[in-house]
């Protein structure tokens, strides 16, 4: 699927991906806290 995200958008670029995960941890871990704080300041609604 072309995509700018690959580099579709740039006529003759290569399309590879290369994601940037030297802050995963860090992600991770504010994520797990805002699951252990309840989701605090999002409002959540079912159906």
């Amino acid at each position: 699927m072309p995509s700018w995200y690959l580099g579709a958008n740039i006529p003759g670029k290569p399309r590879v991906f290369m994601p940037y995960v030297a802050g995963l941890d860090k992600y991770r871990k504010i994520c797990d806290e805002v699951a252990a704080k309840g989701y605090e300041g999002f409002v959540l609604e079912s159906g």
